[in-house]
């Protein structure tokens, strides 16, 4: 039997799936008459809505984000799990409404923004202070936390293992025979540069190779206004960067080097936004399917607003383009 799907009903009553989704979850746009007769054949082939199937519905949610991180033009990671997330919003007849806010005055803006808006739940997408972690916990809003995680407060997170991620990526590195091996990337800043630093000194001292300090660029070239210097001393052979931005600034870096990528220096990174395939030669990178994020992100909410605690590891895929070479 055929599955039912909002296309095949759309196609049996002879309406847009438009008109499907607002007969079924009550939205303005349909007749009084239309949407009954929507909801009748629904029943009698036993289409269960998704709103239903959820069980929320109405439903307004908040998505708070720095507004460097998200308006970013090179990178799109953070808009784009925005996108997917709306889009399962709208699904289930809610909204997502996105708040920016700000290093300065953040938890005073956090709490001016639910005041005004008064979510049934709060999405908050990036590195979360201990303030603000403090009065998240303290709400009775249901919160999820994308992109970090923290063993301290209880608030529902899906995140990424980046000590792990990177291990693996350094291990990659050295399986093409690599063995001097920089990284790129600002630990003071967040947890997430750190972690992705320490999983790549686990590789590299798991595999008895050198951590050359002078081959860590510590800091996050993709905001600085200068341009940082490479090593001096024996130029890797190859980088880890925190990130595709950091992975485009680094390309330009080596470049006005003389060098070549990947011929005489190989990048990897992470995210795997769609800058990598804009980047010549395209950059591997390592990175979640964003619309599974989103979709994981949903799922914890609709369980956070029955009460359940949930905490999800989102798993990263390996994207092999162009920008590492093989020593032999």
């Amino acid at each position: 039997m055929a599955k039912v799907t909002l296309e095949s009903i759309a196609a049996k009553m002879g309406v847009s799936t438009v008109a499907v989704f607002k007969a079924l979850n009550d939205q303005k746009g349909v007749s009084e008459e239309l949407r009954k007769k929507i909801k009748a054949y629904t029943k009698s082939v036993g289409y269960v809505n998704k709103s239903s199937r959820f069980g929320i519905s109405k439903k307004r949610f908040l998505f708070f984000i720095n507004q460097d991180f998200f308006l970013t033009p090179s990178e799109q990671f953070y808009s784009t799990i925005f996108y997917f997330l709306s889009t399962e919003c709208n699904q289930a007849n809610s909204i997502l409404q996105v708040s920016f806010v700000e290093p300065e005055h953040t938890l005073e803006k956090l709490k001016s923004a639910i005041a005004a808006f008064d979510p049934d739940g709060i999405f908050f997408a990036y590195e979360v202070g201990s303030d603000i972690l403090g009065y998240f916990e303290s709400l009775s809003i249901p919160t999820v936390v994308i992109d970090y995680f923290s063993p301290i407060y209880s608030c529902n997170y899906v995140y990424v293992d980046n000590y792990q991620v990177s291990y693996m990526l350094t291990k990659y590195l050295i399986s093409k025979g690599h063995t001097k091996i920089g990284f790129v990337g600002d630990i003071r800043k967040t947890s997430a540069v750190a972690d992705r630093y320490f999983g790549y000194v686990k590789a590299l001292k798991e595999s008895n190779l050198p951590v050359v300090d002078e081959w860590h660029i510590n800091e996050n070239i993709e905001r600085s206004k200068d341009m940082i210097a490479l090593p001096t001393t024996g130029m890797p052979t190859a980088f880890v960067c925190h990130c595709d931005s950091a992975a485009q600034r680094l390309y330009t870096m080596v470049t006005m080097k003389g060098l070549k990528i990947p011929e005489d220096v190989s990048i990897i990174s992470f995210d795997n936004t769609s800058l990598c395939d804009s980047l010549m030669p395209k950059l591997t990178s390592v990175g979640p399917h964003k619309d599974t994020y989103a979709k994981k992100a949903f799922a914890v909410m609709v369980e956070a607003l029955k009460n359940k605690h949930t905490n999800v590891q989102i798993k990263s895929h390996l994207v092999e383009r162009d920008s590492i070479t093989t020593i032999v």
